[in-house]
């Protein structure tokens, strides 16, 4: 019989794995998040000033391999990797609801973040502009003030963290892509590090606050019968 557990903390057909940090009390995981934080708006200006006279160029295949790897957790290929648990995984079906979820989740804080900062881009250092503008700059003037957080180290997160949940056996290969795309970003001058910390900050907490939540749970028990129905079958 189909049963989704909506007052359990879990996603109702998967308990949450162990991490690597489960046993580091709560206060000590948000010290050291602060404490990251805090060290990357120190290095902004001087990372910024040095993607800027030290750019990085790959050649040929190279570079088309680190344009891959850095969209890593963009909609493509989170498209695709969440297709590719529905079709493969024996309860794939549920986990690829959940990760949606997780991923949109994260997705809209973070332009909500970026649009109510209105940050400059590195690239507007040279020109003597930095700082925070606001609204008025975030969501009217585009991408060029849309820097904080980045919202490719937030999806490139979002996916970690969510794969990381439910097969925890390869989160670190899950989180070494993440960190290539975060990395990519401050060296291709188009983020700050501050940038990129907040990102996957946000979505690290975002998604596993979903997950231990059970907000998919709920999605699919609010899902038409049909729906449900579909969703049963893909059980294996």
């Amino acid at each position: 019989m189909f049963h989704v557990k909506t007052n359990s903390r879990d996603t109702g057909w998967c308990r949450p794995p162990v991490h690597f940090d489960s046993a580091w009390p709560r206060w000590v995981k948000l010290l050291m998040c602060a404490v990251f934080l805090a060290v990357a708006f120190v290095l902004d200006k001087p990372m910024a000033f040095w993607a800027y006279h030290h750019p990085i160029v790959f050649q040929s295949d190279i570079n088309l391999e680190m344009t891959m790897l850095m969209q890593w957790g963009q909609w493509t290929c989170s498209v695709l990797v969440i297709l590719a648990v529905a079709l493969l995984d024996k309860q794939g079906r549920r986990k690829a609801v959940a990760l949606a979820v997780a991923c949109l989740c994260t997705v809209a804080i973070c332009y909500l973040t970026k649009g109510l900062c209105g940050r400059a881009r590195p690239w507007l250092l040279e020109k003597g502009v930095y700082g925070f503008f606001g609204p008025a700059y975030g969501f009217l003037r585009g991408a060029t003030y849309q820097s904080f957080p980045s919202a490719h180290a937030s999806g490139a997160f979002a996916l970690a963290a969510g794969l990381s949940w439910f097969y925890p056996n390869g989160r670190g290969l899950f989180y070494f892509l993440a960190l290539d795309t975060a990395f990519q970003r401050v060296v291709r001058h188009a983020h700050y590090p501050a940038d990129v910390t907040a990102g996957a900050i946000m979505a690290v907490l975002v998604v596993r606050s979903v997950l231990w939540w059970n907000w998919p749970g709920h999605v699919i028990a609010a899902l038409p019968e049909s729906g449900q129905r579909w969703i049963r079958a893909g059980d294996k």
